[in-house]
């Protein structure tokens, strides 16, 4: 189920965008439910405070989620950590590209029924793709470019998402961009090991279509009211059971090799502020389990 939006995986998103004709967003209501006011949490020892924001990678427009509370503990950090440092550098992107989204040696209908093909040329022509098109790549890239068209058709944008937005905040104010990983590394986390999980995975895209936009509007509405709770049944809970390899690909691997890297920062001196996928820090196997696990007492902020 649309994984690029569920693990919160930046560069793929990146990837995609860059090798798809864009989708012209639909006219989408306005959000306007309850407050907007995204999770945060923050650990603090005498010589360090670390703020960790869980964010959202595509955004619809008009919803307030920098707050000025927020933007001030943002503001006041030295250093700011993503994923990734470079989430925005196509130039970067292209080559990862061709390695990852690529394979000249299979073709990508291999495996689909002439049913499945017809759906994927279904779904990829409002962008002016069809699988002919795309027979060299491969099908999770595939079904990315669908996952991401259909998030874009629903009325929210990549260019506008949180980390975009923070990344170039930080450059613009001088403060020092981090990233736990690179490019490459979260790349590696999305691609499936084997011909027959790529194959699910695009079934599963194809199976979630029609409830696609529902189900993004779900998520977003958790993340955007801060309802951890709901975060992790709609998003943790649902990639375990669906996926449970990419699960421990995508989260809990990465999860833990992100929460020594924390500790370490906490170690230092100064205000830091991390922004990593909401889908990071709920569930049992989050960045913020892990922590507690270890010792760090890591508190929810109210603002």
């Amino acid at each position: 189920m649309f994984k690029a939006f569920k693990s919160g995986l930046l560069a793929a998103a990146l990837l995609a965008c860059a090798f798809a004709p864009s989708v012209q967003a639909q006219t989408a209501p306005a959000v306007v439910a309850a407050p907007t006011k995204p999770a945060l949490w923050v650990i603090r020892d005498a010589n360090s405070t670390i703020y960790l924001f869980g964010s959202i990678h595509v955004m619809k427009e008009g919803t307030a989620w920098l707050t000025p509370d927020l933007q001030s503990r943002f503001e006041k950090a030295d250093d700011v950590w993503f994923e990734i440092p470079d989430l925005d550098d196509k130039a970067a992107a292209t080559p990862l590209a061709q390695k990852y989204m690529f394979d000249a040696s299979q073709t990508m209908t291999d495996g689909l029924t002439p049913a499945e093909i017809a759906r994927v040329d279904e779904l990829l022509k409002p962008s002016g793709l069809n699988s002919q098109m795309l027979k060299p790549m491969r099908k999770w890239a595939v079904g990315l470019i669908i996952t991401l068209q259909q998030i874009t058709a629903s009325g929210y944008a990549t260019q506008t998402g949180v980390d975009l937005t923070l990344v170039t905040r930080a450059r613009e104010s001088g403060q020092t961009v981090h990233g736990f990983e690179t490019m490459e590394a979260q790349l590696k986390a999305l691609v499936p090991l084997s011909e027959d999980e790529e194959l699910k995975s695009l079934r599963t895209t194809l199976s979630d279509v029609d409830t696609m936009a529902q189900d993004v509007h779900n998520l977003f509405e958790a993340w955007r009211t801060g309802d951890t709770e709901n975060l992790t049944k709609l998003m943790i809970n649902k990639m375990k059971a669906e996926d449970p390899s990419g699960y421990q690909r995508m989260i809990v691997a990465r999860n833990a090799d992100w929460t020594p890297q924390i500790e370490t920062i906490l170690a230092g001196k100064g205000t830091v502020f991390v922004a990593v996928g909401a889908g990071h820090l709920a569930g049992p196997d989050s960045v913020i389990a892990m922590l507690q696990k270890r010792g760090v007492t890591v508190e929810r902020v109210a603002y």
